[in-house]
């Protein structure tokens, strides 16, 4: 743990150009009241533990949110969308100001809760209602005092994710919170968390909600398998089976001494981790494109004499990693880049072995397109595993070469022949366009012709051959 002394020059340090400058002007704005200011949730959390600071809650007592709008908004723009949760917004800024409250569940759905304002309560009280004890430290920002009154900083001192009470079980999405702390800060689930956890479920909660925890899982983590390992040991894989599926295919263990193919997958997600490259979108698909890669394997094991076998996994993993990605809630751009991926991720190393040409690599991008994705996941595929042999980048540096060699690595090839040049070359608009463009493009593929000259002479030949004239 790097620091539990913390002042207020360590919340300005570790936070972004102006907002941690700009989360103190408030404190100080709301302290010349007589109202009491504290950082409350994960900027505490990622303070002690020296990480960069993503956003503040402000959390205000002994003043009304009616008050604290009027003092602020001379100097803030004020974003009234979390009002209804006693919650203002800093527009322009990660920082959300809010005074103490009491949230009494009234039905089944994620949005039914009664919302009452405590102005006048302890930090205790205040700290009650959070999930978990490492989001439930308060740091006084007038005196600079940290107050931890359910053990949060023992927890994160010994990697513990714990609840903080029987609050908890209002808001089920808390499991899945508890999913990606998991792989965010290398936790594991104390007991009484996994036992109350068993007892909750996902139905009720919206969609938009769900997917945001697996964002932070793929996007924040070190550690994603833990997340998928909390998950299993609050028996929470059951309301996600593409996954709990993984956890029930052997594998043989001469290429796959780990075991399961959810052993596998765990270890392909940290590898993935260690190799994010920053960029939130192409992350984001490698994450769940390492995640779902294996999902047909279930479904088409079979055992012989040779050991275990599943053929075709990859094409028939298709239908199961869209229904997966639909479960969770995934955008659309997402599911198009991820399943591309699962379908062809096992061709490179066919390619490799039986046939390494351009003209393979040529019509492996024009079937899925991105090259430099398929070369990360065929990475990430490999390394998630335990063997004695080590990756020597051959197949890689292979497909990729290949790729940047023809302008393909990051898209699909673009046809040299263009219907120009068939008029170019005397021939008039009509349905045999199409056919003598294909019957290029096809050839382009297979290396028969590279730029536009020797182009145009391979058209020519067509035309010469064909009665088209």
């Amino acid at each position: 743990m790097a620091n539990v002394d913390l002042t207020n020059q360590t919340f300005l340090k570790l936070s972004k150009v102006k907002v941690g400058e700009v989360a103190l002007d408030i404190c100080k704005e709301l302290a010349c009241v007589s109202a009491k200011p504290y950082f409350v949730g994960g900027c505490v959390r990622d303070a002690i533990l020296g990480k960069r600071l993503a956003d503040f809650d402000i959390e205000v007592f002994g003043i009304s949110l009616v008050d604290i709008e009027r003092i602020l908004a001379p100097k803030f723009a004020i974003e009234k969308t979390g009002k209804a949760f006693c919650v203002l917004k800093i527009h322009d800024f990660p920082i959300d100001v809010s005074i103490p409250r009491t949230e009494i569940k009234t039905g089944n759905k994620h949005t039914d809760f009664s919302v009452n304002s405590l102005e006048k309560c302890s930090v205790k009280t205040a700290a009650s209602r959070r999930d978990f004890t490492i989001n439930a430290i308060y740091f006084d920002v007038m005196n600079e005092k940290t107050i931890d009154e359910f053990g949060g900083l023992k927890d994160l001192r010994f990697g513990i994710l714990r609840h903080v009470g029987e609050k908890f079980s209002d808001d089920p999405l808390r499991v899945l919170r508890g999913m990606q702390f998991a792989g965010r800060f290398n936790l594991k689930a104390a007991e009484e968390t996994i036992c109350l956890c068993r007892n909750l479920s996902p139905f009720g909660l919206s969609k938009e909600r769900i997917f945001l925890e697996w964002e932070k899982l793929m996007l924040q983590s070190e550690m994603p398998s833990l997340g998928l390992r909390f998950l299993k040991n609050v028996d929470w894989l059951k309301f996600f089976p593409q996954i709990e599926a993984l956890d029930k295919c052997p594998q043989s263990a001469d290429q796959h001494a780990e075991g399961s193919v959810f052993e596998h997958t765990c270890l392909a997600l940290d590898v993935f981790a260690k190799n994010k490259i920053g960029d939130r979108t192409e992350d984001l698909i490698l994450g769940f494109a390492t995640l779902c890669h294996d999902f047909g394997k279930p479904y088409v094991v079979t055992q012989s004499e040779n050991g275990i076998h599943h053929h075709g996994h990859d094409e028939i993993g298709v239908q199961y990693a869209e229904s997966f990605l639909k479960l969770i809630n995934a955008p659309n751009y997402l599911i198009k880049a991820v399943l591309p991926l699962v379908k062809w991720h096992m061709i490179p190393r066919f390619l490799y072995r039986d046939n390494r040409t351009d003209s393979a690599v040529l019509h492996l991008a024009n079937n899925m397109g991105r090259i430099d994705r398929l070369a990360r996941l065929c990475y990430i595929d490999y390394m998630g595993r335990i063997c004695d042999d080590k990756y020597d980048g051959k197949l890689t540096n292979w497909l990729t070469e290949t790729a940047k060699k023809f302008g393909i690595l990051t898209k699909q090839p673009m046809p040299i022949i263009q219907g120009r040049d068939l008029i170019q070359c005397g021939l008039s608009p009509s349905n045999h366009f199409s056919k003598i463009l294909d019957q290029c493009f096809v050839a382009q593929l297979n290396c028969e012709f590279c730029d536009h000259t020797s182009g145009i002479a391979y058209l020519k030949k067509v035309i010469q051959n064909s009665d088209i004239l």
